[in-house]
């Protein structure tokens, strides 16, 4: 047996043993609740997530704040600029 065909072999069994993984939450959205707060949500999959925004201070240095604790499927997660800053660019991170 050639090296090439034992190498795709391998590749091959090793492909069919592994086990699915569990799905990241997905089907997310964003949007802003109020003029210092980003939101979002995940309707399906399994896992957890949290929402993470951009936050515009003016004559100050923007800087990005996450919501502190990570939220199941489902539920709403909240990010909340201080000092004066504002939501921008907000996203899901999952876990």
């Amino acid at each position: 047996m050639s090296l090439i065909s034992s190498t795709a072999l391998g590749i091959g069994l090793t492909v069919a043993g592994a086990t699915p993984a569990a799905a990241d939450p997905y089907d997310c959205s964003t949007w802003y609740k109020s003029s210092t707060t980003a939101a979002g949500t995940c309707t399906n999959g399994t896992g957890e997530f949290r929402v993470y925004t951009r936050c515009d201070r003016p004559l100050a240095r923007d800087y990005t704040v996450y919501d502190p604790i990570w939220r199941r499927v489902g539920t709403t997660s909240t990010a909340i600029c201080h000092s004066g800053g504002k939501p921008y660019g907000a996203d899901i991170q999952v876990h």
